[in-house]
């Protein structure tokens, strides 16, 4: 009785030193975890994670980190936030049926949260009605709408020629220019081999345009590449934004179309 009772207080021991060596073991690692430590295979290194966070219209969009799903967006804030990402380059998809995908590669720094919260999703097939066929009441309604080369927030001005479009920043009272993306003062958007025609601002943060019969709309976001998306052909389409109502007009063959809200 005495052996089996010395043998069980013994072993009773060894358990609660190999407790206390796992703890110890163990205690640094659940810290670290909790703190955001990873350990990155590629490197061979213990590093601390990052994010993205995404922030889109329309409302419920699906947002993808390479190829695998991720969140959705909020009803309420329409954005999401990707925790826990070991710094790196990420394929960034964000989708909702009905709309051109919005796509860019971005890096993940640690202990920094990487924004992309300006994506608007364009839809895929926007629905266009003829308005009018009248020459008076075309001149009247488009003569009201004005193309302005500034955008809304008086922080960006397009500069464009027959084949190149680029953004530049006005400078703000502190003598700083906004960035959004890698250069500091100027955007260069794209160049066309075709002649672009008028260029418009669709929100502080897109740009609307047409060359040749193609109406395209892009964002000014340079970081990777730039989305743009063909949004509808015309023949020797002239068109005319209407930021405030949402609305595109489009002359063309001497009919006035005008689109359904194109902005969630």
């Amino acid at each position: 009785m005495r052996y089996d009772r010395k043998m069980t207080k013994k072993a009773r021991t060894l358990l609660f030193a190999a407790c206390l060596t796992l703890f110890a073991l163990a205690a640094p690692i659940i810290i670290g975890y909790s703190q955001g430590y990873r350990f990155d295979f590629a490197t061979k290194r213990i590093v601390q994670t990052g994010g993205i966070y995404v922030k889109a219209m329309p409302r419920n969009v699906n947002v993808y980190i390479n190829g695998k799903f991720k969140k959705t967006t909020s009803i309420f804030t329409n954005s999401c936030l990707m925790e826990n990402l070991i710094p790196k380059t990420y394929n960034v998809e964000v989708k909702k049926q009905g709309y051109h995908t919005w796509q860019k590669n971005l890096t993940v720094w640690e202990t920094q949260v990487t924004e992309a919260k300006n994506i608007l999703l364009i839809p895929e097939n926007p629905n266009f009605t003829i308005l009018t066929s009248d020459e008076q009441e075309i001149i009247d309604i488009t003569s009201q709408i004005d193309c302005s080369t500034t955008s809304s927030d008086k922080k960006k001005v397009i500069e464009a020629d027959d084949h190149e479009i680029w953004i530049s920043f006005v400078k703000t009272q502190n003598n700083q220019e906004e960035s959004l993306g890698e250069s500091e003062d100027k955007i260069f958007l794209n160049r066309f081999s075709e002649k672009i025609d008028k260029v418009c601002w669709l929100n502080n943060y897109y740009l609307i345009f047409n060359i040749g019969d193609e109406i395209k709309i892009a964002e000014i976001d340079d970081r990777n590449k730039i989305n743009m998306v063909d949004l509808l052909q015309f023949p020797s389409p002239e068109i005319f934004w209407d930021e405030e109502n949402s609305k595109l007009y489009v002359l063309s063959e001497d009919n006035l179309y005008v689109s359904a809200n194109l902005l969630p």
